[in-house]
């Protein structure tokens, strides 16, 4: 990885999980793995969803074979045993949580399919349900709080 990626990316992962290091490309993997199996479960991953999962995924500087595997994952594993293949995922517990919402969330709807899926991810990583209804209060105070921020910016519309 370029010095320049490198620096995106450690901002990325410092600024919106607080970490002082990259993850690895297998635990990037797996931890998004995760979160789009809780899309998938009211039966699709919507182009927004996967959108925003790659995206972010991206984001982070990963190896593009990450995305490329990203891209066809069919999220049709059982949660268990996605979580299970990283320690370091299994311990992100409550980030992981905010990007399954997050990533759920893309298509305009938190189906709830999907949010009894992430209530299902919080039990296997032993999350209170009080602390998955937080974070999806976060989620929607986050969004509202872009779009204030857009529409204060660029009142008119985007130059871009």
């Amino acid at each position: 990885m370029s010095d320049i990626k490198k620096l995106g990316s450690s901002w990325i992962i410092n600024w919106f999980f607080g970490f002082n290091q990259i993850p690895t490309n297998e635990d990037s993997s797996i931890y998004m793995k995760s979160v789009l199996t809780c899309a998938k479960a009211d039966g699709v991953i919507s182009p927004e969803e996967k959108d925003w999962a790659l995206g972010f995924c991206a984001s982070w500087g990963v190896a593009d074979w990450v995305i490329e595997d990203l891209k066809t994952y069919e999220a049709d594993e059982a949660l268990e045993e996605v979580i299970a293949r990283s320690p370091q995922v299994s311990m992100a517990q409550r980030d992981i949580l905010l990007s399954a919402i997050w990533v759920s969330a893309a298509d305009g709807e938190l189906h709830e399919k999907e949010k009894a899926k992430i209530r299902k991810m919080a039990t296997i990583l032993g999350i209170k349900e009080e602390i998955v209804d937080q974070l999806e209060q976060l989620q929607q105070e986050e969004a509202a709080l872009r779009q204030k921020r857009l529409n204060l910016l660029y009142p008119q519309k985007s130059p871009y």
